[in-house]
Parts: structure tokens; C-alpha cells; sequence
């Protein structure tokens, strides 16, 4: 009966129903909690009492390790965040000694003089030999090497307040430094160093050594770290004193309270900085400070932590937190009696407040509950009158709204719906005619994203056509030549790429050969591409070696190379007449090379750098030599490195495997046997590199 009633009688049965069952129980509850308040307040007021100091003294101890836990974090982050900073830049100095060494013919150096030599308080490079060290011209080259540290050492000293110096110790005997230091010591041999010594225990990998006093009474620490020469053996180390007064400065400032104060442990739990520190019966043993060794074994389980034990005396509150970069320990402690002491207060307070408050209880309970029978009786004759009226005001605005609704659902979206009010029927009104708005932008929009989708689609389709037409497609590509065969093709990630290969006649008896690969996707790299192709093709048929050519290639990329492009390239140039040739490879994959009767086998030598990585970069370049039956493969990057759903690598071997597979078959046939074997073990795996390869088969003019 009542599922059939129209919605007004619904509503008006509702509200009749919910507003005098609620003042019902209301009524019934009140009565009852104002019986049974008295009671339960004299036994609350006793409670109270009694836990209102516990409860303070909780929740004053709970902030105050929490202050201290927030403080020793935050000091410790700063801390660690310079040292890191020190750590980054040793690193990044033996990173830059070892690129040196490395590179040592692209670095002409220049001389130093002996620190004794230079003016006290000016940032210079200075060195000297070891005793017994005789200055041979190999000593000196390596000494022109170094003098190169200074482009990277002087900002770095500059821009770091607490770095003292950057020094350098080598295994053949050379003490190079820049400091603003002048001191000389011609017995001094930084192998016999402590920093040295331990730096060489560990390759490779930067350590930090315990503090010590400098000279001038300044708490230092020392960081180091191996580098390597070209032939990939260590070198030397590349050190630096840090000065930790100011660290410690920002650590003592701090003040905690009245009793507060913090310190700092070294790794072997011995202090390094405390607020009594200065005098002169100060111990560092841990043991000398702490009644227990309940701390000790605290810190030693754990990185950071807070812990209540007995320091200094007294019994404390210290929170500790570890440096990740140097393992001191950050501590800050505050006596407990300190925290605790507005808990008494607190008692004395609550005490009074709780005799007033139970007076006043007493005597405002019974006021309420007579004008409670009053209030109850007024609101539910209220109520009911209430309903008739607010039942039509809610029924009469759904009835219209509904039938605008239905208009609008029939597909008139030009039909508004009257908002005569501005409750939430007249919202729900308001936004009905905003959703219709809406829907018609909505489908306007759809229509124009389509038309700019099928636009874009179409452009890119164009730029895919016209780097396609750039490489070229056209198979024998000179049929008049009949010492080789070629052939060569390029499959993108995308509808663009940065692969490329090319070939070329730069004159009747010379043939180029290119292979390359610009740094990242897309229409960027397609462009790239496309200068580099150009400008690589227009210097070669200008004459000249392939490292002529990617040196001229190198410095017109360079030039404005804002978004910081590069390209791997492999380009040779044969003689067609004996098939000689030379080659030049700017950090692009291994060729591979297969002679007559024989198996395929990668060309692995020494690359250069790839073009357009820095200016005046010089390129090697090598002799070979093409005979009778002889054949060439070079590729891009996306054969070997092709990836499967298992995240696996197709990798050299595959392809060596996959050229051996038909070994001897013509250029096409190779080309087209490796994508096979590429496709089937990458499967169902998107592509994410462009594939390019190119395959050459050399006849010679004697079985041409």
C-alpha cells in the first residue's frame, strides 16, 4: 500500500514519522542520561582527577619525543646534505681525473709551479715530484694531464664553503693540489697517506676517513677516491679535507629548553662535538657520560631512535639519528623532569576547575530538565504543521522538473528547464540546463579532435613518406657496378625515426659507405637526422678521410645544438679498384665482417666519441681491406638491443647467429633472415627502436 502512494503523502507520512520518533527517543534518552549524569559525573570528577596528570605527563613526554625525534631528523638531513654535496664532488673530480687520462690527446696542459711557489691565500693549481721521482718526459706529460684539473677543481672549491682544497696523489710520484694554501713539504709523499692507502684498499668507490685536528685547531675530515688511466688501471686519488666547524657551529647553536642540549658521536661512538667539549678535563669516552650502557647498544641496533636512560647525571630524553654519508650519530637530549614539570601544574589546575565545574552541574541539571518537557511539547505540535507545508513545496518542483527532463531525453537539447528556486531542486534544475550545454560543446569538441587527429595522421604519414624517399631505395643502386652488391633497409619505432643509413659514389672509384643513429625518437631526431645525412654526404663528396669528414660533420653540429643531440655513425670509404678502405666509427655499434668460405664474426676495435657530443672532437680511423667473396653487415642499435616480453636483449650472440644462419647468402636475403629471426624472438613485444642494417657483398673487379 504504502509503494503506491504518491510521493507528497510519502513524504509528509516521512517526515511526521522521523520527526516525532526522533523527539520521542530523544525525550526518553534525555530523561534517562539526566537521571544518571549526576552520578556519573561525581564518579568522572574522581577519575578525572586521578588520571589528569598521568594523562598530561603522557602526552607532554609523547611531544617531546616527538620535538626531539623532528629536530635530530631535520639537523641530520642538513648535515648529511653538505657532506653528500662533498661526496658528489670528489666524485665528479676523480670522474673528471679519470676523463683525462682517458682523453689525454685531446688535452694540451699547461705548466705549474711548486706550491712554495705560489702566493698564501690565492686558489691556484701547484705540484711537486716525490724525492727520488726523477721529472722524465713521461712524468711531465702526466703532469700537463693534471694541470687540466684546475677547470673543474676551482668552481668546485669556490661554490663549496666547507671543501678546504682538492688534492691529487698518482702512482708514479706526483702531489698535485688546489688549495689556497703554499705550503711545501719536500718530504711529503701522499702514497704514504692514510687517505691514499685506504682509497686504494677500496677501487673505485669513494670512502670517508675518521676526523682528525688541522693544524689550526679545525675538526676536518677527510673523502677519496680512485681513478683509473686509459688502459683502465688505477692512476692515483683524488682526496679533499672538509672543515666541519661550521657543521658543528649549527649542531651546538641549537638550544632545547632549560636542560636541552646536543652532541655528536663518531662512528666509534667517541664525541666529536659537545657543549663542554672546550675544557680541558672533557673525557670522549661514551662510557664517561651515560650510567648504562642501555644507550650504547640502543644506537648500535638501529638508525635513529629516541630513548629515555640516565646522561650527564640525570635522567634524559635523547634522540639520535645516523649520517648516512660519514655513520656519526646526531644526538639531542633534555632532561625528563624538564618535560614532565607542567604535568604538576597541570594537576593543580584541573583539581580546582573540576570542584566548579561539579557545583555548577549540580545546579544547571535541574533548570534543564523542567524547560526540557516545555521545549519537546512546542517542537512537536511545530513539526507536525511543518510537514503539510514543506511536503507540497518538495513534490511540486519534481513534478516539473520531471517533465522537462523527459523533454530532454527525447533529444531536445534546445529545451531549458525553468528554475524557479534556488534550493537544491532548483540546482539540480540549474544543472541539468549546464549539463545540456555541455553535452552540446561536448559533441562540437568530438568533432573537432577528429578532424585534428585525421590532420595530424595525415602529416605524419607525409614526413614518413618523405624520410623513406631520403634514404635510398633503389636496389641494385648502380647497376654499372658490378664488384658488389648492396643492400639496405630501415624499419622505425615510429612513424619518424633517427636511424639512417646511406651510400654513395664520391667518385668513380671510391664508394661510401654510412650508418647511423641519432640520440632519441621522433620528429626531433627525424630532423637531426636529416641535417646530419646531408651535411655527412655533402663533406664526402668533397674529398677527404671518414674522421675528415665526421670532424667537419662534428663542428657543424655543435653549433647550436641547444636540445643536445648526438649521433653514432660508421662511415667507410672503399676503393672500389682494390677494395681497400678506411673506416671511422663515432660510438656506433660493431661491424661485422664475413670472409669468403669463412663465418661471420663482429669487428671489434676501439671507438670515438659520438659526433656532436663536444667541439673539436678528433675521430679514429682504420684500414681494411675487401677481397674477392668478402662481406659486410653494420646495423643500428635496435638489432641488438630488440627486446621480448621477458625483457630479454637480442644481443651480439643472437646475431651472429643469425648471420651464420645462411652465411653466404646475398645482401637482401641476410637483411631479411635477421629481421626474421628479430621478429620471432621478440614475439608480441612493441618495437622501441628503429631497426636499420645495411649488407654489402664484395666481388672485385677480377670476378666483376
Amino acid at each position: 500500500m504504502f509503494k503506491n502512494m504518491k510521493i507528497s503523502i510519502k513524504i509528509l507520512l516521512v517526515i511526521i514519522i522521523m520527526s516525532l520518533g526522533s523527539l520521542l527517543v530523544i525525550f526518553g534518552a534525555s530523561y534517562y542520561f539526566m537521571n544518571s549524569m549526576v552520578d556519573e559525573f561525581e564518579q568522572t570528577n574522581i577519575t578525572l582527577g586521578v588520571n589528569s596528570s598521568k594523562i598530561a605527563k603522557e602526552s607532554l613526554l609523547s611531544q617531546a619525543e616527538d620535538y626531539l625525534s623532528k629536530l635530530v631528523e631535520k639537523q641530520t638531513q642538513a648535515a648529511d646534505e653538505k657532506l653528500y654535496a662533498v661526496n658528489r664532488i670528489v666524485t665528479e673530480s676523480a670522474a673528471y681525473t679519470q676523463s683525462l687520462y682517458e682523453n689525454s690527446g685531446n688535452f694540451q696542459g699547461k705548466d705549474m709551479p711548486r706550491p712554495d711557489e705560489t702566493e698564501a691565500g690565492v686558489a691556484c693549481s701547484k705540484y711537486f715530484l716525490v724525492k727520488g721521482v726523477k721529472p722524465t718526459s713521461q712524468i711531465q706529460k702526466e703532469v700537463r694531464i693534471l694541470s687540466n684539473c684546475e677547470y673543474a677543481f676551482a668552481p668546485f672549491l669556490a661554490n663549496n664553503s666547507v671543501l678546504d682544497n682538492l688534492y691529487i696523489g698518482t702512482e708514479s710520484g706526483i702531489s698535485y693540489r688546489y688549495s689556497k694554501s703554499n705550503l711545501y713539504d719536500e718530504n711529503y709523499d701522499p702514497r704514504q697517506r692514510g687517505w691514499y692507502i685506504e682509497a686504494m684498499k677500496r677501487p673505485d668507490t669513494l670512502i670517508w676517513l675518521p676526523t682528525y685536528l688541522d693544524s689550526y685547531g679545525n675538526t676536518c675530515i677527510t673523502a677519496a677516491m680512485t681513478y683509473r688511466d686509459g688502459d683502465g688501471k688505477i692512476a692515483g686519488v683524488v682526496a679533499s679535507d672538509v672543515l666541519l666547524t661550521s657543521i658543528i657551529k649549527d649542531i651546538m647553536s641549537l638550544k632545547i629548553g632549560e636542560t636541552g642540549s646536543c652532541f655528536v658521536l663518531d662512528q666509534e661512538l667517541n664525541f666529536i662535538a659537545h657543549p663542554q667539549m672546550d675544557q680541558a678535563d672533557f673525557k670522549t669516552d661514551l662510557k664517561d657520560h651515560f650510567q648504562d650502557e642501555e644507550f650504547a647498544d640502543s644506537i648500535k641496533l638501529s638508525q635513529n631512535g629516541i630513548i629515555e636512560t640516565g646522561y650527564e647525571g640525570e635522567n634524559c630524553y635523547i634522540a639520535f639519528s645516523k649520517l648516512p654519508e660519514t655513520r656519526w650519530y646526531f644526538c639531542a637530549s633534555i632532561e625528563t623532569k624538564e618535560v614532565t614539570a607542567p604535568a604538576v601544574q597541570a594537576r593543580q589546575e584541573s583539581d580546582k576547575l573540576t570542584e566548579q565545574s561539579q557545583k555548577q552541574m549540580q545546579k544547571k541539571l535541574f533548570g534543564i530538565y523542567r524547560w526540557f518537557m516545555l521545549y519537546f511539547a512546542i517542537i512537536g505540535i511545530v513539526v507536525i504543521m511543518l510537514s503539510f507545508a514543506v511536503s507540497g513545496t518538495i513534490t511540486r518542483p519534481i513534478q516539473k522538473l520531471a517533465a522537462s527532463v523527459q523533454g530532454i531525453g527525447e533529444g531536445n537539447f534546445d529545451q531549458k528547464i525553468e528554475v524557479t528556486s534556488r534550493d537544491e531542486i532548483g540546482q539540480l534544475g540549474k544543472r541539468f540546463n549546464e549539463m545540456q550545454d555541455n553535452l552540446k560543446d561536448y559533441m562540437e569538441d568530438i568533432k573537432r579532435v577528429t578532424a585534428e587527429k585525421e590532420r595530424i595522421g595525415a602529416e605524419l604519414s607525409v614526413a614518413t613518406q618523405i624520410q623513406a624517399d631520403m634514404l635510398p631505395r633503389i636496389f641494385p643502386p648502380f647497376p654499372d657496378k658490378n664488384e658488389f652488391d648492396l643492400f639496405a633497409t630501415m624499419n622505425p619505432a615510429k612513424e619518424v625515426g633517427g636511424d639512417f643509413y646511406d651510400f654513395f659514389l664520391t667518385d668513380e672509384n671510391h664508394l661510401a659507405l654510412v650508418m647511423a643513429d641519432v640520440s632519441g625518437k621522433g620528429v626531433p631526431a627525424a630532423l637531426f637526422m636529416v641535417i646530419a645525412k646531408t651535411l655527412i654526404k655533402n663533406r664526402a663528396m668533397m674529398g677527404g678521410s671518414p674522421a675528415e669528414v665526421l670532424s667537419y660533420v662534428n663542428e657543424q653540429l655543435c653549433e647550436g645544438n641547444e636540445a643536445e643531440l648526438f649521433v653514432t655513425v660508421w662511415l667507410a670509404i672503399i676503393e672500389i679498384s682494390t677494395g681497400k678502405g678506411m673506416a671511422a666509427n663515432a660510438g656506433h655499434e660493431h661491424p661485422a665482417i664475413r670472409h669468403e668460405n669463412g663465418e661471420w664474426e663482429l669487428v671489434v676495435y676501439r671507438h670515438s666519441p659520438a659526433v656532436a657530443t663536444m667541439d673539436g672532437m678528433r675521430f679514429r680511423e682504420h684500414e681494411f681491406e675487401l677481397k674477392p667473396g668478402d662481406s659486410l653487415y653494420v646495423y643500428t642499435d635496435g638489432v641488438t638491443e630488440a627486446t621480448n616480453a621477458a625483457n630479454e636483449l637480442f644481443g651480439n650472440d643472437r646475431l651472429v647467429s643469425s648471420l651464420n644462419r645462411k652465411a653466404d647468402a646475398l645482401p637482401k636475403e641476410l637483411l631479411a633472415n635477421v629481421k626474421e629471426d628479430i621478429e620471432n624472438f621478440v614475439g608480441k613485444a612493441p618495437q622501441f627502436d628503429d631497426i636499420t642494417m645495411l649488407g654489402l657483398k664484395w666481388y672485385g673487379r677480377d670476378k666483376a
